[in-house]
């Protein structure tokens, strides 16, 4: 009989498209967090770009689930912004808070029903401005990026979750971080 891997309890999960900006806030977080810090075994780390109904996999039997996301609108540009499961619940209703919502709202919603196991969600989002074609992020969510780091990690150090940052960080393994040659034709 083939087991099934354990499934880490712990899920930070960045969402967005980092083609476009300030929407790469979650994508960005997240090689932060692998360069700068080391988690205990219970936390998996994931980008998850621009998911779509599938996300509701990536949620089956977490503890705890923190989603990183650029927000379109909530507060001025630069503004770290946290919403628990029933806020999220209730701005669903009334407001799109980021441009990936309607997968959201439709995952935990099916992940409520489905009694996937899930048992606590947390958005913390960053509200952009600059959801242009390009890797960088703008200056606002630039600044922000350090103030959701340090409360990504305290978040988990009040769940008792081990986390230590890095004495030299490592290089970040992201593709878009990477410098790309173009060959010549002659």
């Amino acid at each position: 009989m083939i087991s099934q891997p354990r499934v880490p309890p712990v899920l930070i999960a960045g969402i967005g498209n980092i083609l476009l900006q300030d929407d790469g806030f979650g994508p960005q977080t997240i090689a932060r967090l692998e360069s700068e810090y080391e988690f205990e075994s219970d936390v998996e780390l994931l980008d998850l770009g621009t998911p779509a109904l599938d996300f509701i996999d990536y949620l089956v039997d977490r503890e705890l689930v923190i989603l990183l996301d650029a927000l379109s609108c909530g507060g001025e540009p630069g503004e770290v912004l946290v919403y628990d499961q029933a806020q999220l619940r209730q701005h669903v209703a009334g407001m799109r808070l980021s441009a990936h919502q309607p997968c959201l709202e439709e995952t935990l919603f099916a992940a409520e029903t489905a009694s996937v196991g899930l048992k606590e969600v947390w958005l913390v989002g960053v509200v952009g401005s600059n959801f242009d074609v390009g890797t960088e992020l703008g200056p606002d969510v630039g600044r922000a990026l350090p103030k959701a780091l340090a409360l990504v990690c305290e978040m988990l150090s009040r769940r008792d979750v081990k986390v230590r940052r890095r004495t030299k960080p490592l290089p970040q393994q992201a593709w878009w971080n990477r410098e790309t040659t173009v060959a010549s034709l002659d």
